[in-house]
């Protein structure tokens, strides 16, 4: 990123901060109870977040994390997501995982720690951007804002993810947008551009923070086409990198052609999403919790002794803002808008925190995250509670590394997991019956392709619930896609007793192995 050089906003006399050699404006004896208080308020900071984060250490390969770091171990061993693994993502985000896989293998810790590194590097990068770019108040602001938030333990669900992978993306493209409003060098702008096509290898709601980068810098530069015209280029040549690199993994792996298929599906898991009166009240609940410190941060201190001047960079307040609609809307158009779809609104959420004009003093900003950290302690206890032998394998893994062949097959309801931990072969390209809900056809359509993947590649052993009527029963009723759709839920529950009565011809009981049988193939 450039170096500090004042410049003055079109047609305005607002510039953008400077350090200030004296902050908060105290004397030297004031200022030491005020540098201890923000020194105890951020180490608070710094252990919620640890605990936040660090408690899914007790959840190894949850369902989620798991699936990623297969992905990674698939494409790593020459496979593709989107050919030989079915899932709702698409094929750029387990090239992107496979460098994880080739770095930290199936060491579980290595994931959950590279998730916290850059939940934090990303807050340090975040805070120090608003420093320079509005003022040392408002770096500080931002970057505890958002290291409470990037890790709040309900929002983090996991502890291996997308949306942290893709908020450290946006975050570093965020900070060279600032950089370029307020110092007007193309570099920023490219890295801008890269880091957000890289964010959007992920999620294409990535793109967010860079078209609120283009809708501020067309605001900056409206007096000034060639500047505007020097930036834009400056910005899709960064953005060119990361989409010419995925073309090429496409091309290379052959999957081009293959996506326009997965778009359809990928779009009618978000368009065939139900609704209910309580999706409603998601975005109400999150609006409170992030909400909240803006709240106590921008009336509760409005006092003139909290107040700072506002010379703050418009151009720099028009990104924050749409940014911060942009992201709200890539989380909407999800329409499932699980709790960890919101992680991503935590980077420009903790930038408009940083940009309301008020000093921050230790009482204001532990008064305005304390709700958020209590929530987050209340989550990790929840977290480790619920964990069982945390370091140990699943028992069917046990089993299966005992009495299976290298090259076997194997098939398992969420089998993720089971494939890092034994290294045998998947039995489909269908990994978890989950994707069954995506449509009112699909529990149908995705079971007679799972049964044609077993007569033709024979998996050894298939795992199925012990008690498998009742299993079918629950989750039928349990999966809240399919209470809300009876057609849906008929035909999954047929999808699953089709499967149940293909293992019960061609398989034969082996033994039991906590709640599940393991069946190996008759012949």
């Amino acid at each position: 990123m450039s170096a500090p050089l004042p410049l003055a906003d079109n047609n305005s006399v607002t510039v953008c901060a400077q350090p200030q050699s004296v902050p908060f404006e105290l004397s030297r004896p004031q200022r030491a109870p005020r540098r201890t208080g923000l020194a105890v308020l951020t180490a608070i900071c710094i252990f919620s977040a640890l605990l936040g984060r660090l408690s899914y250490l007790a959840r190894p390969f949850d369902s989620d994390g798991a699936m990623f770091v297969y992905m990674g171990k698939l494409v790593t061993e020459g496979g593709r997501v989107g050919y030989e693994l079915i899932d709702n993502k698409f094929p750029t985000v387990g090239f992107v995982t496979s460098g994880c896989w080739r770095i930290f293998g199936d060491n579980w810790p290595a994931y959950v720690l590279l998730q916290m590194t850059l939940s934090f590097a990303a807050a340090f990068l975040l805070a120090r951007s608003a420093s320079q770019n509005i003022n040392r108040h408002a770096g500080l602001a931002a970057g505890l804002f958002a290291l409470v938030y990037l890790n709040f333990n309900f929002a983090v669900f996991g502890g291996f993810q997308l949306e942290t992978l893709q908020a450290f993306f946006c975050i570093v493209s965020a900070s060279a947008a600032m950089f370029s409003l307020c110092r007007d060098d193309p570099h920023d702008s490219l890295l801008a551009g890269l880091a957000a096509g890289t964010a959007a290898m992920l999620k294409p709601s990535g793109l967010g923070v860079l078209a609120a980068f283009a809708a501020a810098t067309i605001w900056r530069h409206r007096r000034d086409l060639g500047r505007l015209f020097v930036h834009a280029a400056a910005a899709a040549a960064g953005l060119a990198i990361p989409a010419l690199v995925a073309l090429a993994y496409l091309i290379a792996a052959d999957l081009l052609r293959e996506m326009p298929t997965l778009w359809r599906q990928i779009a009618r898991y978000a368009s065939q999403s139900p609704w209910e009166p309580w999706d409603l009240s998601k975005p109400i609940i999150v609006l409170v919790i992030a909400g909240f410190p803006m709240l106590v941060r921008g009336v509760v201190f409005r006092r003139p002794d909290h107040r700072l001047a506002n010379h703050t960079n418009r151009s720099v307040v028009i990104f924050a803002a749409i940014w911060m609609v942009l992201e709200a809307a890539g989380v909407a158009a999800q329409r499932r808008m699980y709790a960890y779809h919101f992680l991503v609104l935590a980077a420009p959420a903790a930038l408009l925190f940083g940009l309301i004009p008020r000093k921050s003093a230790p009482l204001p900003l532990a008064a305005a995250l304390a709700l958020p950290m209590l929530l987050s302690a209340c989550g990790a206890v929840l977290v480790l509670s619920d964990a069982h032998n945390p370091l140990e394998h699943l028992a069917a893994s046990d089993y299966l590394a005992a009495h299976a062949q290298e090259n076997d097959a194997v098939w398992q309801d969420g089998m993720p997991r089971l494939l890092i931990e034994t290294n045998l072969k998947p039995g489909s390209r269908y990994p978890m019956t989950f994707l069954w809900v995506n449509g009112d056809d699909a529990p149908l359509d995705y079971c007679r392709a799972m049964l044609r993947d077993f007569d033709r590649r024979r998996p050894r052993y298939i795992l199925l619930p012990t008690r498998i009527d009742w299993y079918i029963r629950a989750v039928s009723t349990h999966i809240k896609e399919l209470g809300l759709n009876p057609r849906r839920q008929a035909n999954y529950v047929k999808a699953w007793h089709d499967l149940r009565d293909y293992v019960q011809r061609n398989y034969s009981p082996e033994a039991q192995v906590g709640k599940e049988t393991v069946y190996r193939r008759k012949d």
